[in-house]
Formats: C-alpha cells, sequence, structure tokens
C-alpha cells in the first residue's frame, strides 16, 4: 500500500481551505484518509498553515510520499529539514544533541 501526504480540499467555492491528510494513494483527493496532519490556508497574507510537526515527520520516516504542493509546505516549515536530520542520527553521523541544536539554530534564523 502506497501512503501519500496530499491536501484535501474543504471551504466554500473559490475560498478553498485544505487539509493536509496521510491517505492511501488510491482513495479519492476528498475521500477517506488515515490521519490528519494540518490545514493549510492560501487566502490570508502570508498563507496560513497549522501542522503537527512530530506527527508529519514520523509519517515520512515511516516512508509517505508527499505531494509536490505539500512537499514545499513541508520545507518551509522545517519538517524535511528534522527528517533529514534525524536520518543522520539514525545512521550514526550526528547525535541527538547536535541534531536538535542544528533544527533550532535554522528555527530562530528562518522562522520568526
Amino acid at each position: 500500500m502506497s501512503v501519500k501526504i496530499r491536501l484535501k480540499r474543504i471551504g466554500k467555492k473559490h475560498k478553498p481551505i485544505y487539509h493536509i491528510v496521510v491517505a492511501d494513494s488510491r482513495s479519492p483527493r476528498d475521500g477517506k484518509f488515515i490521519e490528519k496532519l494540518g490545514t493549510y490556508n492560501p487566502h490570508t497574507d502570508p498563507p496560513s498553515i497549522v501542522l503537527k510537526m512530530e506527527d508529519a515527520v514520523s509519517w515520512l520516516m515511516k516512508g509517505a510520499q508527499p505531494t509536490n504542493t505539500v512537499r514545499s509546505i513541508l520545507s518551509k516549515n522545517g519538517v524535511l529539514l528534522k527528517k533529514h536530520l534525524l536520518e543522520g542520527v539514525k545512521k550514526g553521523v550526528l547525535t541527538d544533541e547536535e541534531c536538535h541544536k542544528r533544527f533550532h539554530g535554522w528555527y530562530k534564523k528562518y522562522k520568526i
């Protein structure tokens, strides 16, 4: 079974809001999903994103594949960086403390 992290459209006509969900790749866009990870509202300035970071990292570590749009959302929120650092810890390249230090350094610099 292939699992995707993708957007599920909700909201009114011409005013969409999206849920970021984990779903089986065979299920329809607005159909059944496994878990809701957050929301994305493109109508605010800047677009508002609410995301459960730990759950998203967990699904990525298990092998879930994000769609292109979700990949960019996850990248801007540091989820892909955190996954990359945790893979380094898993392989023994980094220590857990160094992983957290690098992530918090990035977070302070880019997430004001």
